[in-house]
């Protein structure tokens, strides 16, 4: 994982060095796309790292860990949203050149990131549950309902 890391920040600093020499600036051109080589291996490596790390359970991070996909499909689902985000709200491509452009990414990621996790915490807490103990009393007479419906239209249709 190290050196995969290692790999895709001198590729950026390579990318910028050569970019200067030409004129044409595409600093992080081997990591950007999440299909580059270097993105898939620094990706796998990362994943298998932590696979295999022995950490003691812990219900916070448990807690954390599971909205992660929450946080995925809240804050990056569709261009609108990522566009509004990242554009509209924070204004992150204006901050490029600015002195405060590690600040500013640093804790505009860590506010997504506790802002969804506390949306999906709360969706899970409110609507899952609920959803979930209502299909455990009510589930079956539903499955049963469209089964009848199912065998009335199957013999509709064959008859």
């Amino acid at each position: 994982m190290v050196i995969s890391v290692g790999l895709s920040m001198i590729s950026v600093v390579l990318c910028a060095w050569a970019g200067s020499l030409f004129g044409k600036q595409h600093p992080f051109f081997f990591v950007t796309d999440s299909n580059t080589f270097l993105a898939v291996m620094t990706g796998v490596s990362s994943f298998l790292f932590f696979k295999n790390l022995k950490i003691k359970n812990s219900k916070f991070v448990n807690t954390v860990a599971a909205s992660t996909f929450g946080v995925l499909l809240i804050h990056a689902n569709s261009d609108t949203m990522r566009s509004w985000l990242w554009q509209d709200v924070l204004h992150c491509v204006e901050m490029y050149n600015s002195s405060w452009l590690v600040l500013h990414a640093i804790a505009s990621v860590l506010v997504i990131y506790i802002s969804c996790t506390v949306i999906d915490y709360i969706y899970n807490c409110i609507v899952e549950k609920t959803i979930l103990k209502m299909w455990d009393e009510h589930g079956m007479k539903v499955v049963s309902c469209f089964e009848k419906i199912e065998k009335t239209l199957y013999e509709k249709l064959n008859s």
